[in-house]
């Protein structure tokens, strides 16, 4: 995965592109880490994109079906920071989601505090279900504080794939424009939450996140341990 960084008039762009669907890795999760660290003073906003046609598609489950047990807690557990490290930002972030945001995907947009799709023939949803794979603690905190409660088990509980404009309608994301005009809404955007008062906007993001964000961390290894018991080792 290639994490590109740009800084432009006060904006950092973060763009995740591996050629492909940007499947996640360990790898992935400690350059987006790494990303937001790396953000100075002048830094104002935060831009998360993938590249044309996706965000990312999840996990590189191609990966995990050939890792040990162990490797693939360590991915879990770096993916669980890295969320956290995204949502508890305290400059504004916004997601530019070119295309698909599935599973993983549509967990990074969620970190972010406004997301804008892509509409057309893209994918979203947590989908774990139906690979068998239970929801992780952090992202079950994340959808609790975005998707619309009245959607959410009719949602996670079948991991139900669906399009871009249910993706808004649901919270998963916030708002839906042509694929063309994605980066630039989300950068606009940006720009806007960005001349808000740093102090107040990161403070009251704090207030709002930082106890669920400390709670998930704290227990992020016992989490994750429950997760994969049940994964040959």
């Amino acid at each position: 995965m290639a994490l590109t960084r740009d800084v432009s008039d006060g904006i950092m762009t973060l763009t995740l592109d591996d050629g492909a669907r940007n499947a996640l890795t360990i790898e992935t999760f400690q350059e987006l880490i790494d990303g937001f660290d790396s953000a100075d003073d002048d830094v104002r906003a935060i831009v998360l994109a993938g590249r044309d046609g996706a965000l990312s598609a999840g996990l590189n489950v191609k990966w995990m079906a050939s890792s040990t047990r162990e490797q693939i807690r360590e991915l879990l557990v770096i993916f669980g920071k890295a969320v956290m490290r995204i949502w508890t930002e305290p400059r504004p972030t916004v997601c530019a989601a070119t295309g698909h945001a599935l599973a993983a995907g549509t967990m990074l947009a969620m970190a972010c505090d406004h997301a804008v799709a892509a509409d057309g023939e893209f994918a979203w949803g947590l989908t774990e279900t139906q690979i068998d794979f239970e929801l992780p603690q952090f992202a079950l905190l994340l959808t609790s504080h975005n998707v619309r409660r009245d959607r959410l088990e009719d949602l996670l509980l079948p991991g139900r794939k669906v399009d871009p404009a249910t993706a808004v309608e649901a919270g998963f994301a916030d708002e839906l424009v042509a694929p063309s005009e994605v980066l630039t809404r989300a950068t606009e955007v940006a720009r806007e939450l960005g001349q808000l008062p740093a102090r107040a906007y990161g403070g009251t993001k704090q207030r709002i996140r930082s106890l669920g964000a400390s709670r998930i961390l704290e227990g992020l290894d016992d989490d994750v341990e429950a997760l994969t018991a049940h994964i040959p080792g």
